[in-house]
């Protein structure tokens, strides 16, 4: 139990030195802004646009891609893949709250509710919004310094991007089907 003490002491220290950072880097910068602004105006506009007649559906399936999306970036920042000089608040674990929690589930759920009917629009309609998240979102995050990548290329969140898609589509439309 005293090498667990250690490393428990060793991670408030870091937590400590974060909070410092992010009171002094981060917090109120033109990117914390940026973030700010952007989660709420996200889901403004997915108020206006969420069919109401199939929210439940649609809420779910951006739920669980919001779920999916949290762990995934959980194990990239945790293996050092990724990093976030700039969060909302400091301590948010996952650190990218806006992208993981708004962002990514309601550009899907979007998605979804336009396209989930036919699997052929759905995969033209994703790969093209994981291509434009991944080639141009993903960079401009990093030139604003948001993001960092230390080891991991635009390529390979590309093909989560399609893939989380398409595993929540599926699982969605099973359990809905079972209805």
């Amino acid at each position: 139990m005293n090498e667990f003490k250690v490393v428990q002491d060793k991670r408030l220290k870091f937590l400590e030195s974060y909070h410092e950072y992010w009171t002094e880097h981060a917090f109120l910068t033109w990117q914390w802004w940026i973030l700010v602004l952007a989660t709420i105006f996200i889901w403004i506009l997915w108020w206006k646009k969420v069919n109401k007649n199939q929210i439940q559906l649609i809420l779910n399936y951006g739920l669980i891609l919001a779920f999916i999306s949290l762990l995934l970036d959980m194990v990239g920042q945790n293996y050092g893949l990724w990093a976030y000089p700039i969060r909302l608040y400091w301590a948010f674990i996952p650190p990218l709250v806006p992208f993981d929690m708004s962002f990514i589930p309601v550009i899907f759920m979007l998605i979804y509710q336009k396209y989930g009917q036919k699997w052929t629009y759905f995969l033209i309609a994703v790969s093209i919004t994981s291509a434009c998240i991944s080639f141009l979102i993903e960079p401009l995050f990093k030139w604003m310094g948001i993001y960092v990548i230390y080891n991991w290329r635009s390529i390979y969140s590309f093909v989560i991007y399609i893939m989380l898609a398409f595993f929540v589509k599926t699982l969605v439309d099973f359990f809905n089907r079972k209805k």
